[in-house]
């Protein structure tokens, strides 16, 4: 039972470092270093991309390449050539990042002495700059709050609730905040993921110190120019949605058809890296069960078929279920004890949802694609070299890019994405319950 249990938990790890994987892409393709243990020490360089997952990743060395990491924690002291991947309950830089940082967390510290070269792309709940700390580009965000206190070299974009900004915009500052008037109602304290920062006030609020050195355009239900103390270089300028209103003009066709195709081609690529990184992790950790997986598509497609109907249906009407059921007790508890207990019981039940929900989604949205993917790669890989099947990469880099070309069909591609989940997640099933099947008395 324990080792049935280590291999889930490591399926849980492999679409943990997804999350990761799918923010961004990387331009540059070598062999791959998986770390043992949580550490790289100050001593230690590596020539060449690193995966490394642990409960509190340290990185004191050097990477040289791309670093993808995922862990309770994530704090990177030392130097990182590449750009950096990373999720995690609280992620900390204090070194430096040569390239962009895609991001995902409860929390997000630049210190005083973090540099990031190029760009900043974070999504979670809190993200603080300090003092000192720079990104060298752009910094895009999506977070409840930020607080802004290091240096950003061009522009500024983010969709917040809340916004303190004290240190320097190069460029132009575009954010869109939330309403000061309705107070700490906006975010109530029991929603707040683990690992969150302490909650600010909603609104903007720009500090007399602060420098933008472009236009400072903020998107808010009411105006809060008496929160702005700052004279931004291009001046404020403030918007309200209105109805009906297109927010940006409508392009020429000819640019219209250069800008379709370039989102084609992106999207493509993300899909391509997206799949192929989960894979990867997947040959890592569970290389045994993703073999099994696959197999289970090949000798069983239709009974894999109905159960992958039948579990994507049960999946998300059972997680509604659940968060009614959630609500319910919630409530009746705030009646017995007047509040005191609600809150508690809130935030683990929605957070404990939210991360099964979370899995269950990404082995939907990805999981399932790469097994079909892994197992159609090494059907034809197969078929012109058969020692190429055993090795570690070939099979899933064929069989993930002939999937996303196939997908990227009209129509047809939406029917083969269709069909490649139902049988992925249906062979996820069948091994799951094969694994958890009781063990009847005189059947040991």
């Amino acid at each position: 039972m324990k080792k049935r249990s280590n291999i889930w938990l490591h399926v849980c790890i492999a679409l943990a470092m997804a999350l990761a994987a799918m923010v961004g892409v990387t331009t540059t393709v070598r062999a791959v270093e998986f770390i043992e243990g949580d550490t790289i020490a100050a001593d230690q360089v590596i020539d060449d991309d690193v995966f490394i997952a642990g409960n509190n990743v340290v990185i004191d060395g050097t990477v040289n390449g791309d670093l993808f990491a995922t862990g309770s924690g994530v704090t990177v002291n030392g130097l990182v050539k590449g750009s950096l991947v990373v999720a995690a309950q609280n992620i900390e830089i204090n070194g430096t990042v040569e390239g962009s940082i895609y991001a995902g967390s409860s929390a997000m510290t630049l210190a005083e002495n973090a540099i990031v070269d190029r760009n900043l792309y974070y999504g979670g709940f809190g993200l603080k700059s300090e003092p000192g700390s720079r990104v060298g580009r752009d910094l895009l965000a999506g977070v409840y709050q930020a607080q802004l206190s290091g240096e950003i070299g061009r522009d500024l974009l983010a969709a917040l609730g809340a916004l303190e900004l004290n240190g320097k915009v190069g460029g132009d500052a575009d954010v869109e905040v939330g309403d000061p008037g309705r107070g700490m109602e906006y975010m109530p304290p029991f929603f707040a993921p683990p690992g969150a920062p302490a909650l600010i006030e909603p609104g903007i609020r720009v500090g007399s110190e602060a420098e933008v050195g472009g236009v400072l355009k903020y998107t808010s239900p009411v105006e809060q120019g008496d929160s702005i103390e700052a004279a931004p270089a291009g001046g404020v300028v403030y918007r309200t949605p209105r109805p009906g209103e297109p927010t940006t003009p409508t392009p020429s066709p000819r640019v219209s058809v250069e800008l379709q195709i370039g989102q084609w081609i992106l999207a493509r690529a993300r899909d391509f890296v997206t799949l192929l990184v989960l894979g990867g992790f997947g040959i890592w950790l569970i290389p045994a069960l993703l073999k099994r997986w696959a197999e289970r598509v090949r000798t069983q497609p239709l009974p894999s078929f109905g159960w992958g109907l039948v579990t994507l249906l049960l999946g998300y009407a059972g997680a509604a279920a659940l968060a009614l059921l959630i609500l319910a007790v919630g409530i009746f508890l705030g009646v017995v004890t007047l509040g005191g207990l609600a809150r508690s019981f809130f935030g683990v039940g929605f957070s404990g949802l939210g991360l099964v929900f979370t899995i269950f989604t990404l082995l939907v949205s990805y999981g399932s694609k790469v097994v079909v993917a892994y197992l159609g790669g090494r059907l034809i890989v197969g078929q012109f070299s058969p020692k190429a099947v055993e090795h570690k990469v070939w099979p899933l880099l064929v069989g993930v890019a002939i999937y996303v070309l196939l997908r990227s069909i009209p129509f047809l591609g939406w029917i083969l994405g269709m069909l490649v989940t139902l049988l992925g997640l249906g062979a996820i099933w069948l091994v799951f319950s094969e694994e958890h099947q009781p063990v009847l008395p005189g059947t040991a």
